[in-house]
């Protein structure tokens, strides 16, 4: 009995080491060796011709906002556009962030298009935009465009009639149409009186937002 259960692990072992040497002659394939960190991208556009080089109306050309608009929204967004304190590689600062989603918003351009002239990833345009969409959305604009209650209606109203003569003005009303791509299907749907398509834009303000 003994003799036979020797026998048995024996022929185990056996063709254990057999299964094992098989494997070792299975080629391993040689491992692929990274060719570089992080893809080269040029930020000379912004670091050079945008913050050094540009006029007050290139600016605004280009972002839509003048460069006290812009210091605005940056001090408005700080809290959740800001860059972490502790970052793997070098942070992009939070101007370059905001006058990233402005340029994108304010263009209508591709993020591969948007991410080319600023030097970052297209992935990096996306978040930006919808980080500051976002923390607008549920932050700022909630404080910064409201209705006004009766009492500041009514001194509106007092401002108005100081500046103009007229009685009863409590907000001046217009609106402005913004370029879109629009889907394939549903096309007509987007195509405004002037015949090309976009989404419109319809805003009242006050005697001090002119």
């Amino acid at each position: 009995m003994r003799r036979r259960r020797r026998q048995q692990d024996a022929e185990i072992l056996d063709s254990g080491l057999r299964l094992t040497s098989s494997i070792d002659l299975i080629p391993v394939p040689p491992r692929n060796t990274r060719k570089y960190w992080m893809k080269v991208r040029s930020r000379d556009w912004w670091d050079r011709v945008v913050l050094h080089e540009f006029s007050d109306l290139e600016w605004k050309s280009n972002f839509r906002v003048s460069r006290q608009s812009f210091v605005k929204l940056c001090g408005l967004s700080e809290s959740f556009m800001a860059p972490d304190a502790v970052t793997v590689r070098e942070a992009i600062p939070l101007p370059m962030r905001v006058a990233i989603v402005l340029y994108r918003l304010g263009s209508s351009a591709e993020y591969r298009i948007v991410a080319n002239q600023f030097g970052v990833h297209k992935c990096t345009v996306k978040k930006f935009v919808y980080m500051f969409c976002n923390g607008m959305v549920n932050g700022p604009v909630k404080q910064l465009i409201r209705m006004p209650n009766e009492e500041e209606a009514a001194e509106i109203s007092k401002r108005f009639q100081a500046a103009h003569g007229i009685p009863q003005i409590m907000g001046l009303i217009d609106g402005t149409h913004i370029p879109v791509l629009p889907p394939a299907q549903g096309y007509r749907d987007f195509v405004n009186r002037k015949g090309w398509p976009s989404y419109v834009l319809q805003a009242v303000v006050d005697d001090r937002c002119w």
